[in-house]
């Protein structure tokens, strides 16, 4: 039994989820039916005559095939070579089966039936608004973080504290103060710290609390803190909730990690701005031939999870991520749709003040600088490095090379000095 056809005009008026996959076959597989039995199995999952698989059933409930593309495009027998042959085939899944349910989506998607599986990437989906309105999607979004962070427009400043694990709350607040000196907008736990025996989320929200309140004093800037609260889903929500009572404004959360689905329910419930954290989501991408993209693992499914802000990583960093994804996952976060509000992206991985302009000028002013070493590691200290960071933005957005810019600006002279421009 083979999944039948379908026309991508008429699942698009329907309620069915194109999902699109890559793939490679030996040249002697028939690709329609391998891909046919790929979305029999994700459906209704049998491809032999049972007891209760009626007409009915099978119409509402069965994947349809709506195209199997070779590339490159060959139209006619070519019998002079036995190498695999690759496709672009996109199958149309009932919304119906999966409802407004990340986990039970991602089940359909990638997951696999072991008789009827194929090695296959997920590269793109198309959600029908009937299915992407049923997702809450951030409840803040970049009006919702401009609103709280004060930050009119430009990007936002994000530190993240270092050495990852380790420090005493006692120390990291000293850290935090000398950071927040600077007039920093944001300053988030690493992923690796969370709620430890030495370092419980709640004593670090109230000590770093505290030290926002000292340097918004001297900054007029009142820097946020984002504790990591990822655990199990009940120990997560408990901490989220003590967390948000003791003063914390925003919330990070390893979305790959505690699931999407945990996620959502933690956007439900603590009523303050979610960072997503990409931490355990390589895996997903990283294989040619297997898994998902890029731009739905780190930017579509946190979004629609409801993260207001999540990590992208760019390629200028060392990481091997290309720049077309780098900017399609960008697109997945921020671009308008019709039921979701925007994920401000959160640029890290060897960000200093002369990668700004580049940044600004490929992803434009609604984003996230995430800095690390180029603040911590400012010859002049850490309010040295947010006041450097913060000159190459300015200079940026007022069209002025970062060079000539610096020529005012010590503190920008020095690390473009360091570090150079990309």
């Amino acid at each position: 039994m083979g999944a039948r056809a379908m026309l991508a005009e008429l699942a698009r008026d329907e309620d069915y989820l194109l999902a699109s996959y890559a793939l490679d076959l030996p040249a002697e597989v028939d690709p329609w039916a391998r891909v046919s039995r790929f979305a029999v199995g994700q459906t209704i999952g049998t491809w032999v005559e049972v007891p209760g698989l009626t007409p009915e059933l099978r119409e509402r409930h069965e994947g349809r095939v709506v195209q199997v593309l070779p590339i490159p495009a060959a139209d006619t027998t070519n019998r002079s070579t036995g190498d695999p042959v690759s496709y672009l085939a996109t199958i149309a899944f009932p919304t119906v089966n999966f409802g407004a349910s990340l986990p039970q989506l991602l089940n359909t998607v990638i997951g696999n039936d072991a008789s009827t599986s194929l090695e296959a990437k997920l590269v793109d989906l198309q959600l029908p608004g009937s299915l992407e309105s049923s997702f809450a999607g951030p409840r803040f979004g970049v009006a919702g973080l401009r609103e709280l962070t004060g930050v009119a427009d430009g990007p936002l400043l994000l530190n993240m504290l270092k050495p990852c694990t380790g420090l005493p709350p006692e120390v990291a607040a000293q850290i935090f103060e000398a950071t927040a000196l600077g007039g920093i907008d944001l300053i988030k736990d690493d992923e690796l710290m969370g709620n430890t025996g030495y370092s419980t989320v709640l004593r670090r929200v109230e000590l770093f609390t505290a030290a926002a309140d000292r340097a918004y004093q001297t900054t007029g800037v009142r820097t946020i803190y984002l504790p990591n609260v990822s655990d199990r889903p009940d120990r997560m929500l408990a901490t989220a909730r003590r967390a948000v009572e003791a003063g914390a404004r925003a919330l990070m959360v390893a979305y790959t990690t505690v699931g999407l689905g945990a996620v959502e329910m933690l956007a439900d419930e603590v009523g303050v701005p979610i960072l997503g954290h990409f931490a355990g989501a390589a895996p997903l991408y990283e294989g040619p031939h297997t898994g998902m993209s890029a731009p739905l693992a780190v930017g579509l499914f946190p979004r629609l999870a409801g993260a207001d802000l999540t990590l992208l990583v760019s390629p200028y960093g060392g990481y091997p991520i290309t720049r077309l994804q780098y900017l399609r996952t960008a697109h997945q976060l921020s671009l308008p749709r019709p039921h979701l509000k925007p994920t401000m992206p959160v640029v890290g991985g060897g960000v200093h003040p002369g990668t700004v302009a580049r940044f600004l000028d490929e992803l434009g002013p609604d984003i996230v600088l995430g800095v690390g070493g180029a603040i911590q590691g400012h010859p002049d200290g850490a309010a040295a490095g947010v006041r450097a960071m913060r000159q190459a933005a300015d200079a940026a957005l007022a069209g002025v090379d970062a060079e000539t810019y610096a020529q005012d600006h010590a503190e920008l002279a020095t690390a473009l000095e360091l570090w150079g421009t990309l």
